[in-house]
C-alpha cells in the first residue's frame, strides 16, 4: 500500500498499517520495504502517532491571507460610512492599505465571509427627518392598544401617480441579514411633481371604495372637494357610517387636503378625521393596494400605450381586486404599529 502517485504525503490508511505492524513487533526496515516507503518515513509515521495519538493529517496553517487585519479594518470602516460604494471603489481603497495587490474577488469574498455582508438592491423608503420619526413614534404609541375591530372604522384614502414606461435606476448596497431597512441601506424617496396619470382611491375593511381620475389641471383644494370630498368619498363615508356607526377618514398631509375649502367642508358636514403622520406610507395599507394594482397592470397581455388606455385598464383591475387582500392589509395594522415602535419611528418593512 504505497503512497499515492503524484503526492508527497502518505495516506492515513498507510500510516495506520505502519503503526499496526510496528506495534505488533515487525521491524521498521521490513515494514518500510513491504509498504514501499523509506525507513525514515516509517520512523516519522511511528513517532507522530506516539506524539499525537492519531494518523490523520495534522491541521495546517495554510497560506496567510492577502487581506490582513489592518486592511480588513479599513474595509469595514469605509463600508460602515457608505454602503453604496461599488466593489471597484472598495478594492481601490483596500489596496491603499494592503501589503500586496488585492483583487476584486478577494475583497468580495472578505465582505461576505469576514463582514457578513452581500450586495443587494437598496430598499426605497421616504426620507425621515428627526421630527418625522418623533411624530410617527407618538402616533404608533397612541394606537398601540387598538384591537383589530377598531381599524374597521377607518377609511384609508390616497392618491397615486401612474407613469407609462417608467424606468427606475437600481441602487445596490452592502448589508448584513436584518439590515434591509437600516437607514444606511435604504434609498430615500422624495415627492415628485412628475406624473402621467393621477388617481385617487379609498379602502375600508371588507370594502373597496371608488377609484377617481384626477385631471392634471385640477389640483386645487376646490377641485379636490368637488371631485372627491363632496362626491365619491362623501357617499362612501355616509354609507359606512350607516353600516358601522362612527367612521373616520384618513388623509395624508397633501396641500389640497389641508386647504381651507377642504377643512370647511369637513367641518360643515361633521366628517370625522383620522390623524396620520407625514412621510408614513408604511402605516397606510392602501399604499400596498397601489403596488398590487400597478403589478396587475404590468402583467396584462397588452400594456396601455397612453393615459386614456391606462385609465381604462386601472378601472378594470380595480373592479377585480380581491377584497380579501384589503382585509389582510388592514389586519396587519397592529403589526405595523409595533414595527414603528420597535425602530423608534424609523422605516419599517411595510
Amino acid at each position: 500500500m504505497p503512497k499515492l502517485l503524484g503526492t508527497k504525503n502518505t495516506t492515513p490508511e498507510l500510516r495506520s498499517l505502519v503503526c499496526q505492524l510496528a506495534l505488533g513487533g515487525t521491524p521498521l526496515p521490513e515494514i518500510a520495504n513491504s509498504c514501499q516507503i523509506t525507513l525514515r518515513t516509517a520512523q516519522r509515521i511511528l513517532k507522530n502517532y506516539k506524539e499525537r495519538g492519531y494518523n490523520c493529517d495534522a491541521s495546517r496553517s495554510g497560506r496567510p491571507p492577502k487581506l490582513d487585519q489592518r486592511a480588513l479594518r479599513h474595509l469595514s470602516l469605509h463600508l460602515e460610512r457608505d454602503r453604496r460604494q461599488s466593489l471597484s471603489d472598495l478594492t481601490s481603497t483596500v489596496n491603499n492599505f494592503a501589503n500586496s495587490h488585492i483583487s476584486r474577488t478577494t475583497v468580495k469574498r472578505a465582505i461576505k465571509d469576514k463582514l457578513g455582508m452581500k450586495g443587494h438592491v437598496a430598499a426605497k423608503k421616504p426620507f425621515l427627518k428627526k421630527v418625522h420619526k418623533q411624530r410617527r413614534l407618538i402616533w404608533a404609541r397612541a394606537h398601540r392598544t387598538w384591537e383589530e375591530k377598531d381599524w374597521h372604522h377607518v377609511i384609508w384614502t390616497d392618491e397615486a401617480s401612474v407613469e407609462i414606461g417608467k424606468e427606475s435606476r437600481v441602487v445596490w448596497v452592502w448589508r448584513r441579514p436584518g439590515e434591509r431597512y437600516d437607514e444606511k441601506c435604504t434609498v430615500p424617496t422624495f415627492k415628485s411633481g412628475r406624473q402621467s396619470l393621477m388617481i385617487w382611491g379609498c379602502i375600508a375593511h371588507g370594502r373597496l371604495g371608488p377609484l377617481i381620475r384626477i385631471p392634471k389641471e385640477e389640483k386645487s383644494g376646490a377641485d379636490y372637494v368637488r371631485l372627491v370630498l363632496a362626491g365619491p368619498l362623501w357617499d362612501f363615508y355616509s354609507e359606512l357610517c350607516e353600516e358601522r356607526g362612527v367612521v373616520a377618514v384618513m388623509e395624508d398631509g397633501a396641500p389640497v387636503h389641508r386647504s381651507k375649502v377642504a377643512k370647511n367642508f369637513r367641518t360643515a358636514h361633521q366628517m370625522e378625521v383620522f390623524s396620520h403622520p407625514a412621510q408614513s406610507p408604511d402605516i397606510n395599507p392602501i399604499e400596498h393596494v397601489w403596488k398590487i394594482l400597478k403589478t396587475k397592470i404590468n402583467e396584462r397581455p397588452v400594456m396601455p400605450r397612453n393615459v386614456d388606455e391606462m385609465w381604462v385598464a386601472l378601472q378594470e383591475e380595480w373592479t377585480k381586486f380581491d377584497v380579501g387582500l384589503v382585509n389582510g392589509l388592514i389586519k396587519s395594522m397592529s403589526e405595523r404599529v409595533e414595527a414603528v415602535i420597535k425602530v423608534k419611528g424609523g422605516s419599517t418593512k411595510y
